[in-house]
């Protein structure tokens, strides 16, 4: 066992496990629907760059296969990280990739990730990634162990860039910037993406990726 559970520590272990990047927010008041302890721990894996090109018009099996794959990855990890700290006397939970917590309502992993720096919030409210764009999967780690927060990120990256807008067959973009505490449907209508999805799915699951495969920031990688 790590003799020492601090910020190296943690990256190492996540290291292990893969996980692509990495931040740490305080959740000081919490976060919306966050347990109540003081660091928020967000995890970030890409989805292979050759599947992303893969979507074209929509969802392919080898995108439903990658998506699958990061999440259980993902609950890898967080397992992994919410063992090793309750080992060392601290609390720790952890929220899965895709999961609901809090009577029914998910944990947004978004605002994790954007309050620990890892990103903002696109147009079509996909968390954007500098690194990977919205090519990625996210999960959580709530914990009481004493980390460093990041600097979270205050404003959109995207500036005039509208691609996921015009490429999103539902027309649910608005082209409105991103700003931390917007409601999401200023920037989106969630209920005419989900009845998309679930009318026009070819993969047996209601999943799309043609925003996350529009967008620039996805493709330069």
């Amino acid at each position: 066992m790590l003799r020492v559970l601090d910020r190296h520590a943690v990256g190492h272990i996540l290291r292990t496990k893969e996980v692509d990047a990495w931040g740490v927010a305080a959740n000081r008041p919490p976060l919306p629907l966050a347990p109540a302890l003081p660091t928020a721990i967000s995890l970030l894996m890409r989805l292979d760059p050759l599947v992303v090109r893969g979507i074209g018009d929509g969802p392919t099996p080898a995108y439903l296969e990658e998506y699958l794959r990061l999440n259980a990855a993902l609950d890898d990890a967080t397992t992994t990280l919410v063992e090793v700290l309750r080992a060392h006397g601290h609390a720790a939970e952890r929220v899965p990739a895709t999961a609901p917590t809090n009577g029914g309502k998910p944990f947004p992993h978004k605002t994790a990730a954007t309050s620990a720096g890892l990103g903002w919030i696109g147009k079509t409210a996909l968390f954007v990634s500098p690194l990977f764009g919205p090519a990625v999967r996210l999960a959580t780690v709530f914990t009481d162990l004493d980390l460093e927060p990041g600097e979270p990120v205050v404003e959109s990256g995207c500036g005039a860039c509208h691609a996921c807008v015009d490429a999103c067959p539902a027309g649910c973009g608005r082209d409105v910037q991103w700003q931390p505490g917007m409601a999401r449907g200023l920037l989106f209508d969630a209920t005419a993406c989900r009845r998309h999805m679930e009318r026009s799915t070819t993969v047996g699951a209601a999943i799309c990726g043609i925003c996350i495969a529009a967008c620039p920031f996805s493709r330069q990688h």
